[in-house]
């Protein structure tokens, strides 16, 4: 059932994303306009018991990120090089508008099926922790007649091993919980220094006609993203369908990465909580995964992993005064031919403007 349903979601997701074009909203005064001065804190939270009834750890168990987005800035050299730089996808006429600035601070964990045994499980994915800094380079783009884009540069650098800390993480963590500890850590992957460069750009589409939908209102953000490093090589693309009362002018709710579209940056609410429900479809063509691939420079333990990937998501956000509150639920495709059954987990994601 729960497949099914979601299979369903992903060819509305994609027609509706399709069928949305670049030309300027009908009327712009449907949404309000982000205030230009504020910065942004956020914390994210992603596990796999938000998604289940029981208390277990599996693949991608747990990520944890806080993060600071910048007031608007002007930037200089190369920075400024950067984030306007060019891409592709029809930007000849447009005006970059504010650029921020961002650093995160990251932690996910990932575990094989069985975390019972202490001994090396051929054909199920290697315990791994990923700690790293974020810098990002966010630039809003301006155009005449086709809405609003927004590019994000993103320069992860971390470690992958013992040194990121993932099994003091888990099993401290389990501990103090009264939960059982993860046994097999002794075969994590080895310490490397992890390298990531990510592109991703967002188009604040025009609302979906109809525009209104039984008095709510309804729009779609498609994006697309790449990246490169010996942690993660992917390209993709996706999209989310938003409903509700009074849509805010941004770009959807944050997630960690491999998950994208969104941002840190929303309206905050004038008055009173303004909420939207959201569903979204997203597919990834994936070179490199150390997580499963294994180690780059080192010998470790690896699984077959599968070259294409893709996340379905639906999901809530209330807006109230300055805090953003937004919970997404992830299914997951099978991310390598091992694996017994896609993933669910949870993502929650708190940001307050500043």
């Amino acid at each position: 059932m729960f497949p099914s349903f979601f299979q369903c979601l992903v060819v509305i997701t994609v027609a509706l994303t399709v069928g949305i074009s670049p030309p300027a909203r009908a009327d712009d005064t449907l949404k309000p306009k982000a205030p230009a001065g504020w910065a942004f804190g956020t914390v994210q939270v992603e596990n796999d018991l938000f998604a289940n009834v029981a208390n277990t750890d599996r693949h991608y168990t747990n990520g944890l990120q806080a993060s600071v987005l910048s007031h608007p800035l002007t930037l200089t050299g190369w920075q400024r090089d950067v984030a306007t730089a060019r891409v592709p996808f029809g930007l000849d006429d447009a005006r970059p508008a504010p650029h921020r600035v961002g650093l995160a601070l990251g932690h996910s964990i990932f575990t094989p099926d069985d975390t019972d045994t202490s001994g090396l499980v051929d054909n199920d994915r290697p315990y791994a922790a990923w700690l790293h800094l974020t810098f990002t380079l966010q630039t809003l783009w301006e155009t005449d007649g086709r809405g609003t884009f927004q590019d994000q540069w993103k320069f992860d650098v971390g470690v992958i091993g013992p040194a990121a800390g993932g099994e003091f993480v888990q099993n401290n963590w389990h501990n103090l919980i009264g939960a059982e500890e993860a046994d097999g850590w002794d075969n994590q992957l080895e310490n490397e220094i992890g390298l990531n460069a990510i592109f991703e750009r967002s188009w604040n589409s025009p609302d979906l006609s109809p525009t209104q939908l039984g008095g709510l209102q309804i729009d779609g953000i498609p994006y697309v993203v790449a990246a490169l490093g010996n942690v993660q090589t992917y390209a993709g693309g996706g999209g989310i369908i938003r409903i509700g009362p009074d849509l805010p002018d941004d770009f959807g709710p944050a997630r960690i990465s491999p998950g994208v579209g969104g941002s840190e940056q929303f309206t905050p609410s004038e008055d009173g909580i303004d909420w939207y429900l959201f569903a979204g479809a997203e597919g990834r063509l994936v070179g490199r995964d150390i997580f499963l691939d294994g180690n780059l420079f080192r010998d470790s333990h690896s699984v077959d992993k599968r070259y294409f990937v893709s996340d379905l998501r639906l999901g809530a956000v209330a807006i109230w005064g300055r805090a953003r509150v937004s919970f997404t639920h992830v299914y997951r495709t099978k991310e390598y031919s091992q694996q017994p059954k896609p993933d669910q987990f949870g993502s929650l994601t708190l940001g307050v403007a500043f």
